[in-house]
């Protein structure tokens, strides 16, 4: 397998890709991180990976633009993070100044920075996602005990009946804070019904008429 840094010229502009060469039939694109990845065959030329790319470049373009509109973090010096749909100034560094609530530490990877980012986060914005809970969970006239806010793959909230405890993802942090809203509702019902029951969305629309439209900001994702 072989990768190399590759660009080529569009409209006065010019794209920057990653081209990997490993024993494949087909050339294959994907957009990461806003970044153009190109996989092609090994032994093709030069010339028949960019007519590919040039072929479908539209789409490529118009799934970049999208990526960039609905970032939600930026790793530079200065970036930024989303916090409530809202940026806000940020600076990763190899050796962060801890004193700085807006400085974040810089590894070796985008994995492991964002790993340790959300962890931080988790910590700064504790209060803010315990008092929405307590808000609505006296709203609502529930007994509630125990609030986890960490990273989550795959889901927004969790609630465990049995133990009074709900998780809520981080990355809620975001999206506006009807997304959040939503998912503390969500989660505060399944301490009345368990399963997504008819009762279940009765009781959630009750307290949050517009439960819909609040669940709709989550299909955005990056």
């Amino acid at each position: 397998m072989l990768k190399i840094k590759k660009s080529l010229s569009y409209k006065s502009q010019i794209i920057e890709y990653d081209l990997t060469l490993r024993d494949q039939k087909y050339i294959r694109l994907k957009v990461v991180d806003n970044n153009l990845s190109v996989s092609a065959p090994l032994n093709i030329e030069d010339w028949e990976i960019e007519n590919f790319i040039y072929k479908n470049i539209a789409k490529i373009l118009k799934i970049i633009e999208f990526k960039e509109k609905n970032k939600k973090i930026k790793i530079a010096n200065p970036g930024f993070i989303k916090i409530f749909d809202q940026k806000k100034e940020a600076f990763f560094r190899v050796e962060p100044n801890e004193k700085q609530s807006n400085t974040y530490k810089l590894y070796d990877n985008v994995e492991l920075t964002l790993k340790h980012l959300y962890k931080k986060l988790s910590i700064e914005y504790y209060d803010i996602f315990e008092n929405k809970v307590n808000l609505w969970k006296d709203k609502m006239q529930l007994d509630f005990k125990n609030l986890t806010v960490k990273e989550m793959k795959g889901k927004w909230g969790v609630c465990y009946p049995e133990k009074s405890k709900i998780v809520l993802n981080i990355r809620l942090i975001h999206y506006p804070v009807e997304a959040l809203e939503y998912v503390i509702v969500h989660e505060l019902t399944h301490l009345v019904h368990k399963n997504h029951s008819k009762n279940f969305w009765y009781h959630v629309q009750k307290y949050l008429p517009n439960y819909k439209e609040h669940s709709n900001l989550l299909k955005v994702v990056f």
